[in-house]
């Protein structure tokens, strides 16, 4: 029978005023964040951008250490942050992410916050085993 098992939890930070909309260039959030999450961005509230941007960030930094990969093969634009009616974060990642099977058998529970100056996440990684 089938079984999940944890294979990796990873955290990290990120200063909201360090992912400011007005610091980022268009080449730069191509490179960083999801077309759904540039799509995204367009309707939040003037202030609240780098709140958004940096939580984002911060989860697909995340991401990469419960898989302890690091950004090896990953893109970070191949990973998004989309959130259901009442707010919770999950993953959305990319066809071409998901075609070459780095996550193939895993699945990913996500936490994201804001205090003060920074934004966190918190992401624990399972891989499907039997």
């Amino acid at each position: 029978m089938a079984s999940w098992h944890i294979i990796g939890i990873g955290v990290d930070s990120v200063k909201i005023g360090r992912l400011s909309r007005s610091r980022m260039s268009s080449h730069i959030l191509k490179r960083l964040f999801h077309p759904s999450e540039i799509k995204e961005l367009e309707g939040i509230e003037a202030g609240q951008e780098g709140e958004f941007l940096a939580s984002r960030y911060a989860a697909k930094e995340a991401l990469v250490k419960a898989l302890g990969s690091g950004f090896r093969g990953i893109y970070p634009s191949e990973i998004g942050v989309s959130t259901n009616a009442v707010g919770a974060p999950s993953f959305i990642f990319s066809q071409e992410l998901l075609a070459r099977g780095v996550l193939d058998n895993k699945r990913f529970h996500l936490s994201l916050t804001h205090e003060g100056s920074l934004a966190l996440a918190f992401v624990v990684a399972e891989e499907k085993s039997g």
